[in-house]
């Protein structure tokens, strides 16, 4: 739930020469650090904790030359191909002591990227909206589409916009997404004129952002340097402590909702230990306490005990049923589909002539 550098973070705490070493790839800034120091002291371990801002940046660190990892967090969509392709442990659901108390309904969702759930255990979930200034909205004559996609797909509106700023996050699927609701198309089409009118859609909007970036958005909206971002959930709210004009919102017309997921690499050197990982991020009061720290909502029913109030009573964290009715979450892409994606993403990212970022094929 989830951001073009590396960012890598060391967090070795080494408690003595002979201490294991378990090397973990999660998003970045998605873990109370303090967790991880936690983790540490209880375990006698060192933690070698690397970030990455995007799924690109996933895929680079994943199948870097040589890399092992122990515990690593993809996106479900990116889970579902990972386990196809033996790069993931099926897990032995005996050493996973909170399976029991993940959300039934979080658990049916993921069926589709991890039939029987074998593979990943939920560690954080979310959704993709629009963060704004509101003080600009209403300056601009546009406060109320501020919960509305049209806020950034509607060219009469964007064009008001430009004299404060678009940024949009860097994920192909997650603005795919939002285009495709704001059309009234399912987000998992395979219809390729629907596709093709969604790749245009995002051609025109792209060329009038300030930029595509994985996390650049966040502290902008924060500075006041823009006006409106499209982004994650946690990442938007967080911006909001420091800048109360800042507000987020689920779009009336729908959103993408997206599940990060906690997995164990075939090639991990520390699978015991792996599991250990899991397991205390799954306990009850960390996974609670966590929920706080970094604003997203867990998949651990039990856990909502240890949330603080505003957190957990905040319709944009923990959504209210009528809120989830609009949500959709991600299915298997199939090849075709995604061919056509990445043609009309790479046209999108060249549409300004200011830039051009051309994106990898994924290695998968």
């Amino acid at each position: 739930m989830k951001h073009l550098l590396v960012l890598t973070l060391s967090l070795c705490f080494a408690l003595s020469s002979t201490a294991q070493t378990l090397r973990v790839l999660n998003w970045g800034d998605y873990i109370d650090p303090e967790l991880v120091t936690q983790f540490e002291r209880e375990n006698g371990v060192s933690i070698e904790y690397v970030e990455f801002n995007s799924e690109e940046e996933f895929n680079k660190l994943f199948f870097e030359r040589d890399a092992s990892f122990d515990v690593v967090f993809p996106s479900s969509t990116l889970l579902g191909v990972l386990s196809k392709k033996d790069l993931l442990v099926k897990l032995d659901k005996t050493k996973i002591q909170h399976f029991e108390q993940l959300n039934r309904d979080v658990m049916r969702e993921l069926e589709a990227q991890d039939p029987g759930n074998q593979y990943g255990v939920p560690y954080m979930w979310g959704t993709t909206g629009i963060g704004a200034n509101t003080k600009e909205l209403k300056r601009l004559g546009l406060f109320e589409y501020a919960d509305s996609w049209s806020l950034i797909f509607d060219a009469n509106k964007r064009e008001k916009l430009k004299s404060c700023g678009i940024g949009l996050v860097y994920e192909r699927d997650e603005l795919f997404a939002a285009a495709l609701i704001y059309l009234g198309y399912p987000i998992n089409t395979k219809d390729p004129e629907q596709l093709d009118t969604a790749g245009s859609l995002l051609k025109e909007t792209v060329a009038d952002a300030k930029y595509v970036h994985s996390t650049q958005y966040t502290d902008d909206l924060g500075a006041g340097k823009i006006c409106v971002g499209v982004g994650y959930s946690g990442d938007i709210l967080a911006e909001m402590e420091s800048n109360p004009a800042i507000s987020y919102n689920i779009p009336r017309e729908g959103a993408s909702m997206w599940f990060d997921m906690m997995a164990i690499p075939s090639n991990s050197e520390n699978k015991e230990l792996a599991y250990r990982l899991i397991n205390f991020l799954s306990t009850p009061k960390i996974a609670g306490t966590n929920s706080n720290y970094i604003a997203y909502p867990t998949p651990v029913d039990t856990a909502k005990a240890f949330v603080d109030a505003e957190i957990l009573e905040d319709k944009t964290i923990y959504p209210s049923q009528e809120i989830l009715a609009r949500l959709q979450a991600f299915a298997p892409l199939e090849r075709r589909s995604n061919n056509i994606k990445h043609r009309l993403w790479v046209k999108a990212l060249c549409s300004n002539g200011r830039w051009c970022v051309m994106p990898m094929k994924s290695y998968l």
